[in-house]
């Protein structure tokens, strides 16, 4: 459920996500307030948007705080998706590797699914149930956050409020 997309432009990338949140059968988008930005945040130079369990997402939100990759590469992007792997792990031992991440490092983004599938997105992506509205929305030259409007209307698993970062690139 949800969506996330991200573009990048010759002076900036620009992230944008939904707000859908899912318990059971009971859509609780309504709890969303002020300045949450839930499954879209910015934290350690990086910006990460993430689609799936809220429980991976928390132990991301945490990790993030002093991880890094050590470089804004496929490989070292792979490096930290394996090391927040093993960190969450230790942490429950029921953690189960199920969300799909879009992360902007430096002047790039970077898709990470299937668990160590990474690739580097040299214009635009996107990741969620909204994900193949959001693409097509892009590729007509629309911005991301255009896109999630777009996935929300027309994806019942995809709900306003929109959140958006923007990162100016040097």
């Amino acid at each position: 459920m949800s969506v996330v997309a991200a573009r990048k432009y010759p002076d900036k990338l620009v992230f944008a996500s939904d707000s859908i949140r899912v318990s059971g059968y009971l859509k609780e988008t309504h709890r969303v307030t002020g300045d949450e930005r839930g499954k879209l945040f910015e934290v350690n130079n990086m910006i990460i948007g993430s689609v799936g369990y809220i429980m991976e997402l928390s132990f991301m939100q945490i990790f993030a705080r002093n991880h890094s990759p050590a470089s804004p590469t496929v490989e070292a992007v792979l490096d930290f998706m394996v090391e927040f792997y093993s960190w969450a792990k230790g942490k429950d031992d029921s953690f189960g590797r199920k969300n799909e991440y879009l992360l902007g490092i430096e002047d790039e983004i970077f898709r990470v699914c299937d668990s160590y599938l990474v690739e580097k997105i040299n214009e635009f992506g996107a990741i969620g149930a909204g994900e193949h509205f959001a693409l097509t929305a892009m590729y007509l030259d629309k911005s991301p956050q255009e896109a999630i409007e777009i996935a929300n209307k027309l994806c019942v698993y995809c709900s306003d409020p929109i959140n958006v970062i923007t990162k100016a690139l040097d």
